[in-house]
């Protein structure tokens, strides 16, 4: 049988478990077989000591937790998968399997002076809701008090840590935005006074009327966000980023505009990107990437662009700058490079965003050449030796 190590871990993982299928355990002996050093490997992992210990680590990332977690808010959108995904050679399960061994005889053979992950004096810990609203005068309010309270004097801004709701008036009030700024290491979530829905990723901002006009519904965006539009033909939502414009009825989409390429994502709807008089329209499953004068369509991977709404690390065939411009952005940390680092090999792996860092860390180190240096809010990165 040809070695799939990421089939081979789930098999193990089943024969540990006592749920092997007849085909499974086919297939298990057959590996077996193939090589004296795959018994040594069962055998060695099912005598290690803290064998439950192991286990309950992958039981644990088997539980589904996403936003409402975090914010104990009903979320929609695609399911996160929930644990560990297959790294460049092995799954997380087999990984596992690799760390009891680690512990056991074959951890002398792993100099103890090298350690995959750095040791930190503390840990830090992820993105936590809250934000900064600014308002149209300037008066700039922390929104990071779990009691709910009233904002401004006219009581149409309502909040609290992990909610912002603009409330309609019957009163004319003068179109003036106000801004909602999320900074490194938070998230946040809106209302706005249409119904919309607005989930807010870090390091970012939303500029948004207390009142939209009568033709249209336009905000302001610049860094990520996911936008769950309430359905009004009569007036289109539009969503404007560095030169981008998102025209929408009522759809699910997301808008990553950290850098100069837009990149906007249809999870469900129809939406009609616009840029320097050029047009697409998105259908759901379907992404537009927008740098300069170029608008370029193509299908996308909803679990991967929809990740960090769905509270999950998600790297697929990602380079490991751009894993730490998130990991900047979530832990809010200075990411630096030592040495011969391979800036465009790529990497892929997947953990929930509601962990430490050092557990991210870890996922990485096991997946890559890359070790990791902690130091206050300085993260160095270097190939291990």
């Amino acid at each position: 049988m040809k070695e799939n190590k990421a089939h081979i871990a789930e098999v193990l993982r089943k024969f540990l478990s006592g749920s092997l299928t007849a085909e499974e355990q086919s297939q298990l002996e057959e590996w077996l077989n193939a090589s004296p050093q795959n018994n040594q490997f069962l055998e060695s992992f099912r005598q290690a000591k803290n064998i439950e210990e192991d286990l309950s680590i992958v039981r644990k990332l088997d539980v589904n937790k996403a936003w409402n977690k975090l914010n104990n808010k009903n979320r929609t959108g695609i399911q996160p998968i929930g644990k560990w995904a297959l790294g460049i050679a092995a799954s997380i399960t087999f990984l596992v399997v690799c760390f009891a061994l680690w512990r056991t005889e074959f951890a002398s053979n792993i100099p103890k002076e090298r350690p995959l992950v750095a040791v930190q004096k503390q840990d830090i810990a992820p993105a936590t809701s809250g934000a900064i609203l600014v308002l149209a005068d300037g008066t700039k309010i922390a929104l990071n008090n779990d009691s709910t309270k009233t904002l401004t004097k006219n009581s149409n801004l309502v909040g609290n840590i992990n909610e912002l709701i603009v409330k309609g008036t019957d009163r004319a009030i003068p179109v003036q935005y106000n801004s909602l700024i999320v900074p490194k290491a938070s998230f946040y979530r809106m209302t706005l006074v249409d119904g919309t829905k607005v989930w807010v990723n870090a390091l970012s901002q939303l500029k948004f009327p207390v009142q939209f006009s009568k033709t249209e519904r336009r905000v302001f965006l610049d860094g990520e966000a996911y936008f769950e539009v309430a359905h009004n033909p009569n007036r289109p939502f539009v969503v404007e980023s560095k030169g981008n414009e998102i025209k929408v009825l009522g759809t699910h989409f997301n808008v990553n505009s950290y850098s100069e390429q837009v990149r906007t994502t249809l999870a469900e709807g129809k939406v009609e990107v616009t840029r320097n008089n050029q047009h697409v329209v998105l259908l759901p499953g379907e992404y537009v990437w927008s740098s300069r004068n170029n608008l370029i369509k193509g299908e996308a991977d909803l679990q991967r662009d929809l990740s960090w709404h769905n509270n999950e690390f998600y790297f697929k065939k990602e380079t490991i700058v751009d894993i730490s411009h998130q990991l900047s952005r979530w832990y809010d940390l200075d990411v630096k490079f030592r040495g011969n680092v391979q800036l465009d090999k790529e990497y892929t792996g997947s953990i929930e965003r509601d962990v430490k860092l050092s557990q991210v860390l870890e996922m990485l180190s096991y997946v890559s050449n890359l070790k990791f240096e902690v130091d206050g809010k300085k993260l160095i990165i270097e190939t291990k030796s």
